[in-house]
């Protein structure tokens, strides 16, 4: 059985601790916190409108917004919304070329192709690329084209597949036929694989592996020492090395010339040809088509040589040029 006036004893004690004053102050200020709290969380009712439920279905959101609210609601979105920025358009930043720079490494360090760069810069040979020299970037990728006769929009988009209302927005134009030799602006478009081939220079790969022996340009005459221009390079290799063709065409022509010995021609795309000369034979007839790499001929010194070489020529619509512009 259970002391019941030492349990009363307890209680009196526990109340006298109770009653301390540093135990008192600990309970008031629990007491004042507590009150304070629970009173900010409760939603304050100033308009007198029965408070919406914190959560809320679907089928009753539409009750959760009075036709009073929604002036405020609308306001509140305009805050956040993105804001309307007026369209730029097309224009370009200007960048200065430092040693080690390429084409390709500017257009991908700006996030356009490098038909931009070579369109908006008239590039027509990337290894003439000088130091210091002041390259315009476009913010829009794409090409500049020259319109030709009979060009319109549509027909743009069209050889180019691409949009023909972006063409017509950011030129400002109709679809009524362009002027013969203005600039356009072709959104996306991208120059053929065959022209930056060209422009880069990797046209014609090397037809023998060997050594240069006589650069293109104006040489002494190895017999007479006179000035003479010479319209190819000499290739020094062995007697009997293969030749290749350095592009792919059409053999134009083969035969013998007191100067070129044993040669061939080969025709290319584009208005390009290329001659091999001073073959020791000739592996080829006219008018056979040729890939890259194919055998035409071996190394020779036939006639006007003074050893076994390759003269190789490259022309472009009849005018020679400097093969190193477009080996790889």
């Amino acid at each position: 059985m259970i002391n019941s006036g030492s349990n009363v004893q307890t209680k009196l004690e526990t109340i006298e601790k109770l009653a301390t004053k540093p135990v008192f102050s600990w309970l008031v200020m629990t007491l004042v916190f507590g009150f304070f709290f629970i009173s900010s969380c409760l939603p304050e009712n100033l308009s007198g409108k029965t408070l919406v439920a914190a959560s809320l279905g679907a089928v009753d959101l539409k009750d959760a917004i009075t036709i009073n609210d929604i002036s405020s609601v609308v306001d509140d979105m305009d805050i956040i919304k993105a804001p309307n920025l007026p369209d730029q358009g097309l224009f370009y930043v200007v960048y200065k070329v430092v040693k080690g720079d390429t084409i390709s490494e500017i257009a991908s360090r700006y996030g356009v192709s490098t038909d931009s760069i070579v369109t908006f810069n008239d590039i027509s040979n990337a290894r003439a690329l000088s130091i210091g020299k002041y390259l315009k970037i476009p913010t829009i990728n794409g090409i500049l084209y020259k319109a030709k006769d009979g060009d319109t929009a549509a027909a743009l988009a069209e050889s180019h597949s691409i949009s023909r209302e972006r063409i017509m927005e950011i030129n400002g134009i109709g679809n009524e036929a362009l002027q013969n030799g203005i600039m356009v602006f072709l959104p996306d478009a991208r120059l053929s694989s065959w022209v930056l081939r060209e422009i880069s220079g990797d046209l014609f790969s090397w037809p023998i592996r060997g050594y240069i022996t006589s650069w293109y340009g104006w040489r002494n005459d190895p017999f007479t020492s006179s000035r003479s221009f010479h319209t190819g390079i000499d290739i020094g290799a062995a007697r009997g090395t293969p030749i290749k063709a350095a592009m792919e065409g059409t053999v134009s022509a083969t035969g013998y010339s007191t100067v070129s010995g044993n040669y061939v021609v080969i025709r290319h795309h584009s208005g390009y040809s290329s001659m091999y000369a001073h073959l020791d034979r000739i592996d080829v007839k006219a008018g056979a088509r040729v890939s890259q790499a194919s055998v035409i001929g071996i190394v020779g010194s036939t006639g006007y040589s003074t050893g076994p070489h390759l003269h190789f020529t490259v022309s472009k619509n009849g005018i020679t040029m400097n093969p190193m512009t477009v080996l790889h």
